[in-house]
């Protein structure tokens, strides 16, 4: 038949992708080119490509094939996605950009195929060589007429709007919008051939494998790489209010960096409650468009940042290493891990990444030489040591708690920003109230108390 030799020169010409031979070990990929396998045997098995078919379509689920096949491209790490995203398609040379084009051939190929050309090969197959068996097995509900379809129209997710109101995107928001801009460019070419430049700019603006799918990641726990956050927080920097001047400082610094220019690790120092974490948070839905990344790393996890910065350093983005909430007891001993980490300047800390951390203590050490000798010749030097870690970070930013006036400042700020209408007095005498029964003064303070207030608002609408 025509139908199983067009298939299966299809399937020998994924044997020939250069590049973008991920489907071979993608799950969906895998279970495609198995059904062709089946589809195009010289004997069939009626029940392996009924499971087979149904297996491919509940791994589809939710995408269309072509969809699939696109945001493969989009998320592949390969040679060519690696120099696209350092050089953009100028610092990618001739002969790779032909291997390109002839693999974008293919997938345009297998983005042709729908469930109807399969479903119409199964029917052909199935009549001319079913058993009796088969023929009592595959009547009524289990004919291939009744198998499901998969969808030809992509679902319409829910994007921000990408127009006046693109700054309120969260990071992940930024690069879920972007990305499906690009599918629609993608598929609306006539001749995939000619998206290369397409994709070389995909990579260049967006980067490429986790790093175009994930804008904030986990280290995993044995280090051997790391894992994507599905959604990152999406603070934003107008949403820390009576801030100006920390924000000052941690922005400069990270203007410089994503410039190119000389910056420092910075070690941010404050009571609980006082923005420090949300800071840095807020710093990537700020700049995830000019290629920054959070990596967040835990404290007992610092031994691992040699291998992490050494694999971050081939990446062509800009990562913060974030430490939330540093501290150490004397017994421990992870703060020479972290001292000789940030020793050594360009050596031992690449040009694409820096250390953010925060901390409550001033000195990082909690101090407790008590019952030492008096002339123990150890302990000064000791102390002097575990002190100096904070001097290995370049800036310290210090964060205070707000006197009354100023945190009520805030509270009005975020009542505003989530359209509470409060009259002031009214406002400002429960949020006081509130931090009577809570926290204490502190910007985490005065966003509960607004999430209480719109809990408070919805509940009795």
């Amino acid at each position: 038949m025509k139908e199983i030799a067009a298939l299966r020169k299809i399937k020998l010409a994924l044997a020939g992708l250069v590049y973008f031979d991920d489907i071979l070990k993608d799950e969906i990929g895998a279970n495609f080119c198995l059904l062709l396998d089946q589809l195009t045997a010289k004997e069939i098995k009626c029940e392996d490509i009924y499971i087979q078919y149904q297996k491919f379509y509940k791994s589809l689920l939710g995408l269309t094939w072509s969809e699939y096949l696109v945001n493969l491209l989009f998320k592949s790490q390969n040679a060519f996605t690696v120099q696209a995203a350092a050089q953009g398609l100028e610092g990618v040379d001739s002969l790779m950009q032909e291997h390109v084009a002839s693999d974008l051939k293919i997938f345009q190929d297998l983005a042709k195929i729908t469930a109807q050309d399969i479903l119409a090969l199964v029917a052909k197959r199935f009549v001319k060589e079913m058993t009796e068996i088969d023929k009592e097995i595959f009547s009524a509900e289990l004919s291939p007429e009744n198998w499901p379809v998969w969808q030809v129209t992509p679902i319409k997710a829910k994007t921000a709007n990408t127009g006046n109101k693109k700054e309120f995107m969260s990071a992940t928001e930024w690069l879920e919008t972007v990305r499906r801009e690009f599918y629609e460019r993608f598929v609306a070419a006539e001749n995939w051939t000619e998206n290369v430049s397409l994709l070389a700019d995909y990579y260049h603006w967006v980067g490429f494998g986790i790093f175009a799918r994930y804008a904030a990641f986990n280290v995993q726990e044995h280090g051997q790489w790391l894992e994507g956050i599905a959604k990152n927080d999406p603070i934003r920097i107008d949403n820390l209010i009576c801030q100006e001047r920390e924000q000052a400082i941690v922005l400069r610094n990270t203007e410089a960096f994503l410039q190119g220019y000389p910056a420092n690790n910075i070690i941010l120092y404050g009571n609980r409650g006082t923005g420090k974490s949300s800071l840095v948070k807020a710093l990537l839905n700020e700049y995830i468009s000019r290629g920054l990344r959070l990596v967040q790393l835990p404290k007992n996890r610092i031994n691992l940042f040699p291998g992490l910065i050494a694999k971050l350093a081939k990446i062509p983005l800009k990562f913060i290493i974030f430490i939330d909430d540093l501290s150490f007891n004397e017994e421990e001993n992870d703060y020479k891990n972290l001292k000789s980490l940030l020793e050594g300047g360009v050596e031992s800390r690449p040009a694409n990444v820096l250390v953010y951390a925060t901390s409550n203590r001033k000195h990082l050490i909690r101090e407790s030489f008590a019952g030492r000798r008096t002339d123990d010749v150890h302990a000064q030097d000791t102390m002097e040591e575990k002190l100096s870690l904070a001097d290995r970070f370049g800036i310290t930013v210090t964060f205070l708690s707000p006197d009354q006036e100023t945190f009520l400042k805030i509270v009005e700020g975020l009542a505003v920003q989530n359209g509470i209408t409060l009259e002031k007095e009214e406002l400002r005498k429960r949020a006081l109230q509130w931090v009577l029964m809570h926290n204490g003064r502190s910007g985490r303070t005065a966003r509960q108390f607004i999430n209480h207030l719109l809990a408070e608002h919805h509940m009795s609408s």
